[in-house]
């Protein structure tokens, strides 16, 4: 009997999958076009998905998520990729990740100003790394490396701005489409005044984002008093708040602002170099310094974030 008289009819377009399982466009494609994860059929306006198919896709992503290799796990049925979730990650399935990534191809291609390379690259990543990794094995050491190229004479003050521009538009769809669709009770990310430098922000609502919690994204540059006016009206659990340290005192000033102005049990966490030297007078207005992103990981699970 020909599968496709028994296949259910697809009813669901790309841009609702993606927002169903928290699979970016992209990497929804990616998936399908190099590893046929899923075929979904098609009518004259693009790609129909049944609902089969959005459950797949959702074991694809928890696991994903997990560490497993996509390539390994893409020809997998509904009843294996089951007992994979729950069976947990091998050795060999983390070590084989670990090949997928080059921060020394993408170095070369901002030295050529090749910001085409350079997505290509980033979306190729996303599509087979979780989260976690991407934001700690990609997203940060390389833009670590490029700020270390810059005070070096490697890179210019153009090419730092052409890498950190990809990276904020690669974190920034990711963490829209792995949001909850109800933001409510969830996390307020900002920068304070002055203060423009939001690539640790956005690397932070994007694992805020995947281990399950609520984003409210505000972005950089803001007064104290719109930042908790926002999570007031929102219902927001805590904020999260990035200091590079290039404002200075002010920036302190507007984390302990925005902590007084909390209402009791949101919490307020400060990370970044911006809030070395300064801990104690944040812990005095009631703000938590997070000290690196593994800090940030517990912070999260204290609110009920899901790894």
């Amino acid at each position: 009997m020909d599968a496709s008289a028994t296949r259910s009819p697809g009813k669901y377009p790309i841009r609702v999958v993606a927002r169903l399982t928290g699979i970016p466009i992209d990497t929804l494609r990616a998936w399908e076009r190099r590893y046929g994860a899923v075929e979904p059929g098609r009518d004259d306006r693009g790609r129909l998905y049944a609902d089969p198919e959005v459950q797949k896709l959702k074991l694809l992503r928890r696991l994903v998520e997990r560490g497993h290799a996509i390539g390994r796990i893409a020809s997998m049925g509904e009843a294996q990729l089951t007992q994979l979730l729950e069976a947990g990650l091998e050795a060999r399935d983390r070590e084989s990740r670990a090949d997928t990534i080059d921060i020394a191809a993408l170095l070369e291609s901002i030295d050529r100003y090749d910001a085409s390379s350079v997505d290509r690259q980033l979306g190729k990543l996303a599509a087979v790394l979780s989260a976690r990794e991407l934001v700690h094995q990609v997203t940060l050491p390389l833009m670590r490396q490029v700020g270390e190229g810059w005070h070096g004479g490697r890179f210019t003050v153009a090419q730092e701005h052409m890498a950190s521009g990809a990276v904020r538009n690669l974190l920034g769809s990711l963490v829209r489409l792995q949001s909850p669709r109800d933001s409510r009770s969830g996390v307020v990310f900002a920068t304070p005044p002055g203060e423009r430098h939001e690539i640790g922000i956005l690397a932070a609502a994007m694992l805020a984002a995947a281990a399950g919690l609520g984003v409210i994204y505000l972005g950089a540059d803001l007064p104290p008093e719109e930042v908790a006016e926002a999570a007031r009206r929102t219902g927001a659990r805590a904020v999260v708040l990035g200091m590079t340290g290039t404002e200075g005192p002010a920036s302190v000033d507007a984390a302990c602002a925005v902590a007084k102005a909390m209402p009791g049990g949101v919490e307020v966490f400060v990370g970044g170099g911006g809030s070395a030297g300064r801990g104690d007078a944040l812990r005095e207005a009631g703000v938590t310094v997070l000290r690196d992103f593994d800090a940030l990981d517990g912070a999260y699970r204290g609110l009920g974030g899901r790894f």
